[in-house]
């Protein structure tokens, strides 16, 4: 697979190329950019397989090249340091990101999920979904929809949908309102609880489960304290997160 890295960082370029060269032989990199200009004429160019894409760049953000393609046919892997916005976009649209300083395990992940989706196309509803949540948070509001990567692939979902979510090891197994079907996600729970901070009608109430209040029957104090869904689920609650939910639940 052929590379590119579009960042203004030469550190940030030598890391990556170091860390590829020495456990990830099959990437090569092809190209280096230092801007949204010089990034997307390098991929009309090159026609890479992966890009590593830096979130801000000298004349603008990594998104901006994007809205230049309409259809990118490469797997991205966003660059950013700690900035809770980006990465909460990235997450909604279900596409990778590394943040500063680049960890090789982390690095790692990444290029086998680039592996998997060899020449994948990121779909329209995913690029959708990226922009909505990016116009979202800059007007406060909240995102109403979201992806999620699971085995079949990617799929999309009404946030108001949602019953709740179960750890599962590494997976999070989502219920949804009016459909018997069980969705496995790609991601552990603890980073959709990061995902879902600032919904407030969503609260982790166990160390292997989070619930969306709206679709709460009831709680019940006996047998250590457990919540009746509207489904018919009952879910443990754990002392830890106890008083937080009862907060929530009013």
């Amino acid at each position: 697979m052929t590379a590119l890295i579009v960042e203004d960082e030469i550190q940030s370029h030598k890391v990556i190329k170091n860390l590829l060269s020495q456990s990830h032989s099959d990437i090569e990199v092809a190209a280096s950019a230092f801007s949204v200009e010089e990034g997307y004429n390098k991929i009309m160019e090159i026609n890479p397989d992966v890009v590593f894409l830096d979130i801000e760049l000298p004349d603008g953000l990594g998104f901006d090249l994007l809205k230049r393609i309409s259809e990118p046919d490469f797997f991205i892997i966003f660059i950013t340091a700690h900035d809770h916005y980006a990465i909460t976009a990235i997450r909604f649209g279900a596409l990778d990101f590394l943040l500063k300083p680049i960890k090789p395990d982390h690095l790692a992940e990444a290029i086998e999920k680039a592996r998997q989706q060899f020449r994948k196309k990121i779909s329209k509803e995913q690029m959708q979904i990226l922009w909505e949540t990016l116009a979202n948070i800059q007007e406060k509001k909240l995102p109403s929809r979201m992806s999620i990567s699971t085995a079949d692939g990617i799929l999309y979902l009404e946030i108001k949908n949602i019953i709740r979510l179960e750890a599962q090891q590494n997976y999070t197994e989502f219920t949804i309102a009016n459909t018997p079907r069980k969705l496995l996600a790609s991601v552990n729970l603890g980073e959709y609880q990061e995902q879902f901070e600032l919904y407030k009608d969503f609260v982790r109430v166990h160390r292997s489960h989070e619930v969306n209040i709206d679709y709460v029957e009831k709680y019940v104090k006996s047998d250590g304290g457990y919540l009746v869904m509207k489904n018919g689920d009952k879910i443990p609650v754990s002392r830890k997160y106890r008083d937080d939910l009862l907060d929530r639940l009013g």
